[in-house]
């Protein structure tokens, strides 16, 4: 797939704290680049999925907008590995940044990003994203941890366990989130935490924090 040029569209630059994997609670930059090959039917940034929509910004653009007092950067979508992270990247890590790269999974990232990147949080597409992606992470080491979204927990749940076996992923890696387009986040949950106990799963049960605190 061709990557975007080095110029990076942005659909938003904030801080917050991160709500989600393994790096949950943490304050961090969030950098969100726009585009995306994906339409997820329960994304919550449609918003990013047009590069055009953002605003083009060089490297020096985006470090020059961050909160320096907070180290962590996380790179987030849209998908971020449709660009050449690896220049951004390295100005960061010359600025002493974290660095966490949100993606689907998709396209893998060049050896020169891997070896940049602290953090990657990985969120393969279930059925219930609207897409059927064939995903191949048996010979791959790069993902950090595996994040997915839970919208139908006793339908999901199982498709999350026979891709974590067919995959050969480590149950220590995986993370399951609800729906966040939920209204009723804390009942849906509950219902995620329930099912995963009845089932005698070995995942871990996370909520997206910025939702429960109020957060961007």
């Amino acid at each position: 797939m061709r990557k975007l040029s080095q110029v990076y569209y942005v659909s938003e630059i904030f801080v917050s704290i991160q709500g989600e994997g393994s790096v949950i609670g943490e304050p961090s930059n969030f950098v969100r680049l726009a585009g995306c090959h994906l339409r997820c039917v329960w994304c919550d940034t449609k918003y990013s999925w047009f590069k055009w929509e953002g605003k083009r910004m060089s490297v020096e653009d985006i470090t020059n907008s961050l909160d320096k007092r907070v180290r962590n950067v996380t790179i987030t979508g849209g998908e971020p590995l449709l660009y050449d992270l690896t220049p951004l990247a390295k100005a960061l890590k010359e600025e002493g940044f974290r660095i966490v790269v949100e993606t689907s999974g998709t396209i893998r990232p060049s050896q020169g990003l891997r070896r940049l990147v602290d953090v990657f949080s990985v969120s393969p597409k279930l059925s219930n994203s609207g897409h059927k992606i064939k995903y191949d992470f048996r010979n791959e080491d790069w993902p950090t941890y595996f994040k997915f979204v839970i919208v139908d927990a006793n339908k999901d749940l199982d498709e999350v366990d026979q891709f974590v076996k067919e995959q050969g992923l480590d149950p220590r890696k995986v993370i399951l989130q609800p729906n966040g387009l939920r209204g009723d986040y804390e009942a849906a949950f509950r219902e995620l935490a329930q099912a995963v106990l009845f089932k005698g799963l070995p995942y871990r049960v996370l909520p997206q924090l910025h939702r429960l605190v109020g957060l961007k």
